[in-house]
């Protein structure tokens, strides 16, 4: 008789474990925007990239060799390396070419229509169908980020730089990645499916290698600090939850919490940096918050 495998998650359970996880992700990705600002005092972009994911994916590897994790089947080789790619390479370059030049109240709403988008994949290729309350839901999330970023940017208002572009295609990847790195998440644990994909990520960003150990001499300390915990937290443990959250709750549900990371964003940089956040950007905040409340919450 062959044994028959079995899952490491049953999709669409009431997991609140999961929730938990994906909560303390979000809390992790909020305060990776002082930490990076602090990294990027030291660091050129394309070099704290490639550092955070080569310490991220050495301690993730550990992990798996700790607890004997089970490798990859030849048939999984593929999909980790497409997530790799596009969750880890194709986001973290678009995300930093488009910081280049847009500022952070426009780069927010380019890089919040994650949610939109990995909605409209999990329906395509996972036959997920969000209902009606969770698709106003997103929707209300997403004006909720407008007004944020809108409140942001002061009276001056924004403008969308020709580098938006490389926002609007991180966006993209990253949504089309969790779509792809869902179905490995039913045959392998989480951990070993984020350390396995970091190991693509990083070297899709082998290229920026030069230059690098000068790099790591010349920073100071408090710039290194900030690297190694953007390479624990942010980076491994936070997308090590974030696989944890996506092998046990539909697409919709865990990407839209990602409205949440400005509105945690919010009392962090208040405490760190003093920027006090407007008016405006409190009533976005609780537009994103009402939105994501929409499609977490069971229907009656």
């Amino acid at each position: 008789m062959i044994e028959r495998e079995q899952p490491y998650a049953k999709p669409y359970a009431n997991d609140k474990r999961a929730l938990g996880a994906l909560a303390l992700a979000l809390l992790f990705w909020a305060l990776a925007f002082p930490a990076t600002r602090i990294a990027l005092q030291a660091y050129p972009p394309d070099h704290l990239a490639l550092a955070r994911y080569i310490l991220a994916t050495l301690v993730l590897l550990a992990y798996c060799v700790f607890v004997r994790a089970p490798l990859p089947r030849r048939a999984d080789l593929l999909p980790l390396a497409l997530t790799g790619l596009l969750c880890g390479t194709a986001y973290q370059l678009g995300f930093n070419f488009g910081m280049r030049s847009v500022a952070s109240g426009p780069a927010a709403v380019l890089v919040d229509t994650v949610p939109i988008f990995a909605s409209l994949f999990g329906f395509v290729f996972l036959r997920e169908r969000p209902s009606v309350r969770a698709m106003a839901g997103i929707v209300l999330g997403f004006i909720g980020v407008v007004l944020i970023s809108r409140g942001e940017a002061g009276a001056a208002g924004y403008a969308f730089e020709p580098d938006a572009g490389y926002l609007l295609l991180a966006a993209l990847a990253f949504s089309l990645g969790a779509v792809v790195q869902k179905p490995l998440l039913s045959r392998l644990p989480a951990i070993p499916v984020t350390a396995y994909y970091f190991v693509a990520a990083t070297l899709g960003l082998a290229g920026f290698a030069p230059g690098l150990p000068a790099s790591i001499a010349a920073a100071p300390a408090s710039a290194n600090w900030a690297l190694l915990f953007l390479a624990l937290f942010p980076a491994a443990t936070s997308f090590a939850l974030w696989s944890y959250a996506l092998a046990r709750l539909p697409v919709a549900k865990v990407s839209s919490s990602l409205y949440l990371v400005p509105v945690l964003t919010f009392p962090i940089a208040w405490v760190w940096f003093d920027e006090a956040p407007s008016a405006l950007s409190f009533v976005g905040g609780a537009l994103a918050l009402a939105g994501v409340l929409l499609v977490q919450l069971k229907a009656r």
